[in-house]
Parts: structure tokens; C-alpha cells; sequence
């Protein structure tokens, strides 16, 4: 089973969490995309996907990443780890409208309410494989409760206390990806 890693507004592969699953996973697949207009979004991503599908895909994502992570997995019927997810980006990115540069590549661009009206479109219907949700009970950006009120009864839902946004438990993001790759398939 490949694994695809999708990290989160204005993040990259360069990030700790990609750098961290690199050691783990060195076959781990961290694609680079847009992620300030959904539309570029949704092309570049898929087509890091597409390729994958046929031996199977762990989707994994952080925060924005966690978004189109479970939204790939509806659609194509795969496993996903969702990491401090971002599932309503057209309210949670709001406070960045406006310039915007990428934190690792310092590439330029704007995020418009225009973009985030585009997320509505982007929910895709279908029924995902195994989900597992990780949320810290500290994270400042995205609170707890709202993967608690969105995965419910529909996730295994791991809620460790304190933490961050950024996720301080990175054991618990290596253990949680083992336990839902096949034995051997990592």
C-alpha cells in the first residue's frame, strides 16, 4: 500500500511533519500543490493520486491536507489519517484573506473569499475506507470539538490532551500509520 502525505495551508514537503514521515516512511509520497485556490488544488492533487490507486493509498493530511485527504478517500474508497483536520476551510481560512506566502517556499499569491466559497464544491460524496482522526485538545486554530461533531460514530477519533496545532504527538502519527497500513506494507 503506497502512503500520501498532504500537508496543510501554506505548508510543503519541507515541513517537519513531512520530514518526520520521510524517516518513518521514506516511500511516503508528499506532493507539492496550491493551496490557496481549491481548484488548482483539487487538479494537482488528483494527479498525484491517480498513479497510486492501483496498489492501494493511505491518504494522510494535516489541517488543510486533512481535508482533501478524507475528501480522495470518499471518493476513491481509501483509508485516511487525518491529522488536526481542517474540514471547513471556507470558515477556518477566513482570516487569511488577503496576501498569503508560503511558509517553506515563500512563494507570494492571495487567498480571496472567492477561493474558499470554491471548498462547497469540493466535498465529494462516496463512503471512505477506514478513517482514523488525530486532533490535540490544544490546538489554537482548529478546535477538538469540531472533529468530535464531524467523525463521530464515523472515525476512530484520538484526542490527546494539550498539544498544538502544529501536533506534538508525532509518535502517535508513526503509530497510527502503521496500524492502518496492511502488515508489510510498510
Amino acid at each position: 500500500m503506497n502512503i500520501l502525505y498532504l500537508p496543510g495551508f501554506n505548508s510543503s514537503p519541507a515541513s517537519e511533519k513531512s520530514s518526520l514521515l520521510r524517516q518513518h516512511f521514506p516511500q511516503a509520497v508528499i506532493p507539492e500543490y496550491n493551496s490557496w485556490d481549491p481548484d488548482i488544488s483539487y487538479i494537482q492533487l488528483e494527479q498525484a493520486i491517480l498513479p497510486l490507486l492501483a496498489q492501494g493509498v493511505l491518504l494522510t493530511g494535516s489541517s488543510l491536507g486533512g481535508f482533501w485527504a478524507y475528501q480522495f478517500a470518499c471518493r476513491y474508497r481509501q483509508p485516511c489519517l487525518l491529522i488536526n483536520p481542517c474540514m471547513h476551510p471556507e470558515l477556518s481560512l477566513q482570516r487569511y484573506v488577503g496576501k498569503v506566502e508560503n511558509f517553506y517556499s515563500q512563494e507570494q499569491g492571495w487567498l480571496t473569499k472567492a477561493h474558499l466559497a470554491k471548498y462547497a464544491a469540493y466535498r465529494l460524496s462516496g463512503k471512505p475506507g477506514r478513517v482514523t482522526v488525530l486532533h490535540e485538545q490544544g490546538d489554537e486554530l482548529i478546535p477538538y470539538m469540531e472533529s468530535v461533531a464531524n467523525f463521530s460514530g464515523k472515525a476512530k477519533l484520538i484526542l490527546p490532551g494539550s498539544g498544538h496545532h502544529r501536533f506534538a504527538r508525532t509518535d502517535l502519527i508513526v503509530t497510527s500509520m502503521m496500524d492502518m497500513l496492511p502488515p508489510g506494507g510498510h
